[in-house]
């Protein structure tokens, strides 16, 4: 990935920052662009090398598109040839249904990503990849924050800046000597495994449909993404995962029982995983830094909210930061608490209802039953998702 504006670590330990992002996921480019627009000096990190796989489901709803046609990148989506969805299919214990989508596009998160990030450094946003961030404790009297820097085979090294924006996905690694931003986790929480798959069988999984097998267990969500392949994310119980013996035969177990076909290019070095999703951070804001996106709180990914929280939550943080550079106070971080529940504390009450109907058998099936009868009754929940 060539970019005019990447920067080496010594460079940017050597020049002083008006924020500085961590994470370069859809949360923290959005955001650093968005600022980079108003004139600011933003330093973009990221641990991994661009492109790079993430264990998502690759969809886009209708309300993420809308959100990136406000702030002028609806173009992106026809650049990459991001796929039309026009249906969501579920199985569960052989039973099917259909639903019809209003919107909703796939794309790879290596494609999608990385085209964030090309926006965000033309507009003028400094770009660090291959190095892990770590914020340093501060005093309450302490203007700026400090970023312990540190790249494979290189010294470290210290940046700082006026805020930071912690964008750096579950668990958010950035925070980790920090306290005050700590986690609390479901006891519930379910497991993240995907894999980007060539199935060249179309019949089996057809393009513009996102194929959904529901288990007690979890459920796999398979959707062809820009290139043709089949991007696979599952949600699975860590216990189901043992039990199976690896993430490869619970995800073929659970398409089997579904009533899904199987294939062959499922194999165990295909997924990649993740730690417990369904948590969240107890305060995500604190001096000078703000929280946001997967870093701030996640939920069970069936309903497709994450991309669109994140992009909502990296222009929302973008509207408070020129406040916090003037003056930092308890006030903004009332207005970022305040902000940041409106955005997904409220639309996560539909997601916990669904994640948890998800886990009831019975219930599962009168639903499948009740949407393949009468797809009309879900129309409500999709279009309540998707506003």
């Amino acid at each position: 990935m060539t970019l005019s504006h990447a920067i080496s670590m010594t460079e940017a330990c050597s020049r002083d920052w008006d924020v500085v992002v961590i994470g370069a996921g859809p949360a923290g480019t959005v955001a650093a662009r968005q600022l980079a627009l108003q004139k600011r000096r933003v330093l973009l990190i990221e641990r991994k090398a661009f492109p790079r796989y993430k264990v998502c489901g690759c969809c886009l709803n209708q309300r993420a598109i809308s959100a990136l046609q406000e702030i002028g990148l609806g173009d992106l989506l026809e650049e990459t040839n991001a796929v039309p969805l026009n249906s969501f299919e579920m199985r569960f214990s052989g039973r099917a249904a259909t639903i019809p989508l209003p919107g909703g596009v796939a794309l790879s998160r290596a494609v999608f990503d990385e085209r964030l990030v090309e926006a965000a450094v033309d507009a003028g946003v400094f770009f660090l990849p291959e190095t892990t961030a770590t914020l340093q404790n501060c005093t309450e009297q302490d203007q700026t924050r400090q970023i312990k820097l540190a790249q494979q085979g290189q010294p470290s090294g210290t940046v700082t800046a006026k805020i930071v924006l912690a964008a750096d996905g579950l668990g958010h690694p950035s925070l980790q000597h920090c306290e005050a931003f700590e986690s609390t986790v479901s006891e519930n929480s379910r497991m993240g495994v995907g894999a980007s798959l060539a199935i060249d069988n179309l019949s089996d999984y057809p393009t513009g449909v996102i194929h959904m097998a529901i288990h007690q267990s979890g459920y796999v969500g398979l959707v062809r993404v820009e290139d043709g392949r089949v991007n696979l994310a599952a949600a699975i119980d860590g216990d189901f995962i043992k039990q199976s013996g690896s993430p490869a035969t619970a995800v073929l177990a659970i398409l089997k029982a579904s009533g899904f076909p199987t294939f062959s290019e499922i194999t165990e070095g295909s997924f990649k995983g993740t730690i417990p999703f369904t948590r969240k951070t107890i305060r995500p804001v604190g001096k000078r830094v703000f929280v946001l996106g997967d870093a701030a709180g996640y939920l069970e990914p069936f309903t497709g909210e994450g991309m669109a929280n994140a992009i909502a939550d990296a222009v929302a943080v973008a509207a408070l930061v020129p406040q916090g550079l003037s003056q930092w106070d308890q006030s903004l971080e009332q207005t970022w608490l305040k902000k940041h529940h409106e955005i997904t504390d409220g639309r996560l009450y539909w997601c916990r209802w669904l994640a948890q109907l998800l886990r009831l058998p019975v219930a599962v099936g009168i639903g499948l039953r009740l949407f393949h009868l009468c797809p009309a009754v879900a129309r409500p929940i999709v279009a309540r998702l998707n506003h």
